[in-house]
């Protein structure tokens, strides 16, 4: 199939997964356009374009001329004027452009601007399927919402609280468009049955399961490792992720056998508030940003454990990287990770508070030969189950049959 992708997504697990889906279609012989925005910035080892037939980015300069500088470098740039009308106006442009191109069908990931894209309302009669990560948590979840009102009222963007209110009114309408966006795509595909359940539920469409995966061979030791003692916590933003949660846990093991932390974070931002919580709880923190996936691969298997403590994770893809690398998990029973973590198998799932968080950390840390056991075991599960020529297969399915209809 000739096949249009269009992705302008962050650092993080999202962009992982679409580089990686990118690259199974290709193996497949599938041809890739890309679309993206001006805005897009470089994703380093992440970058579908080397491998893509063509990448088409479409400028995106909402403001005139220097207007459009001078907001943009002062962090003032009206996101209820740019997010809406002159973003609407060039996914527009490029749906043309898309329909135009003579694709079999297109496959749309989700926008860092808008939650879905608002090209997938104007794409009639070429079939299509939208990706979806998740939800908008920050609509759906009242702690995110909270959690990120207090981001925004740290940051420097706040003047005298009109950024705040200008929020309020952006994600109530961002809400609204993505409602739309979602109700024109042939077909969507989810990351797994529990993003499913609240797709369904919040959108009222169903979609389609397309589990993720990893390449076990990217993350196995090429020799014999050595464990440091510390664990791992992954991803952003820090509050979803629940960091602060995992220093908690730590801080309540005795000190002589409480492993050091490390926190590897997609994008700068918000150490400073893990370093205060960590002195205070005396636990010893490393904070890292912008891991391409051989140094990433380099921390899941020198650790005790990961750690995933995040609150309703739609999937979880720390979770099986971490297993691949033979380092086990102890993650909280919710989510995503109840269908990549087996319970006793693998890693450990655990009531998301702190003192189960620890106990399940201990058991771990304190008994080498259950680790070593644990992480054999979830180097076997994900060799098995939790492939990206898995994931290539099932979305190359749901295109095909997008296609179809």
């Amino acid at each position: 199939m000739r096949l249009a992708v269009y992705e302008n997504l962050p650092p993080g697990g999202a962009l992982r997964s679409s580089f990686h889906l990118g690259l199974e279609l290709l193996e497949r012989g599938h041809q890739i356009d890309l679309y993206r925005l001006s805005t897009y910035a470089d994703k380093g080892s992440f970058d579908l374009a080397p491998h893509a037939g063509s990448v088409k980015v479409a400028d995106y300069r909402p403001l005139a001329g220097i207007l459009d500088t001078r907001l943009r470098r002062g962090r003032l740039f009206p996101r209820s004027y740019t997010l809406f009308g002159p973003l609407k106006r060039l996914h527009r442009r490029l749906a043309a452009e898309i329909r135009s191109g003579g694709y079999d069908a297109v496959l749309a990931h989700p926008d860092a601007m808008t939650y879905s894209p608002y090209l997938l309302r104007w794409l009639e009669g070429l079939p299509s399927v939208y990706y979806c990560q998740e939800a908008p948590r920050v609509q759906t979840e009242p702690a995110i919402r909270d959690a990120h009102r207090a981001e925004l009222a740290r940051s420097p963007r706040v003047v005298g609280g009109a950024r705040l209110l200008e929020d309020r009114l952006v994600l109530d309408r961002l809400a609204a468009e993505d409602r739309e966006n979602v109700r024109h795509p042939t077909a969507v595909a989810v990351n797994s049955a529990f993003s499913r359940e609240r797709f369904t539920s919040y959108y009222g469409r169903d979609a389609e399961v397309c589990r993720l995966g990893v390449d076990p061979a990217a993350f196995a030791a090429a020799g014999p490792v050595k464990r440091r003692r510390e664990v791992l916590s992954i991803g952003a933003p820090i509050d979803a992720k629940n960091h602060l949660l995992v220093i908690e846990a730590l801080g309540r093991l005795p000190a002589a056998s409480r492993p050091a932390l490390r926190v590897v974070l997609p994008r700068p931002g918000g150490a400073e508030r893990l370093e205060t919580a960590a002195h205070a709880a005396g636990v010893e923190l490393t904070v890292e940003t912008g891991l391409d996936e051989r140094a990433l691969a380099e921390r899941y298997r020198c650790a005790l454990a990961t750690i995933c403590a995040a609150r309703l994770e739609p999937f979880g893809l720390t979770a099986i990287e971490s297993l691949a690398a033979g380092t086990p998990v102890v993650a909280v029973r919710e989510g995503g990770f109840r269908e990549t973590v087996v319970d006793g198998l693998d890693g450990f799932l655990v009531e998301p508070e702190a003192q189960a968080l620890a106990a399940g950390i201990a058991r771990i840390v304190l008994n080498p030969g259950v680790a070593e056991q644990l992480g054999e075991a979830g180097r076997e599960e994900v060799s098995r189950n939790w492939t990206w020529k898995d994931s290539g297969d099932r979305l190359e399915a749901i295109l095909e049959a997008a296609a179809r209809r």
